[in-house]
């Protein structure tokens, strides 16, 4: 057993301490993978229609945390993320595994938004 040196002079053992270490590093470590089992819901996420160049259109979902900032449009195994800069540059990224690309935003229609060969069409939460 270890003693700890106490108040004037005195020592006091403590013979849980390696216990209470050892399970006050587990419990971070499990607070931590615990932040990472579930991933966290966007805190805007509205369906949308979307399309590729003159295809059909689509039921997709744009989701965001940072509206008009940051956004993706996702339907099943299809994810394209936009960024926006705040300056009226804007980059997408199709499937998380392409470059980042330069786009341009056009309005084609009512309520239709383009970025490059990629519409949505919708009520669509620019800010």
């Amino acid at each position: 057993m270890k003693k700890a040196p106490c108040c004037k002079g005195q020592s006091v053992r403590y013979p849980l301490a390696p216990l209470i270490r050892s399970v006050s590093q587990a419990s971070v470590l499990l607070a931590a993978g615990l932040g990472l089992a579930a991933p966290a819901q966007p805190a805007v996420s509205v369906p949308v229609e979307c399309r590729k160049q003159h295809q059909a259109w689509q039921d997709f979902r744009y989701e965001s945390d940072q509206p008009g900032s940051s956004w993706q449009l996702a339907f099943e195994n299809t994810t394209v993320r936009f960024h926006h800069d705040g300056s009226g540059r804007m980059k997408m990224q199709r499937n998380g595994k392409s470059n980042w690309t330069g786009v341009q935003a056009r309005w084609v229609a009512e309520r239709t938004l383009c970025w490059n060969d990629i519409c949505v069409r919708g009520e669509i939460p620019l800010d």
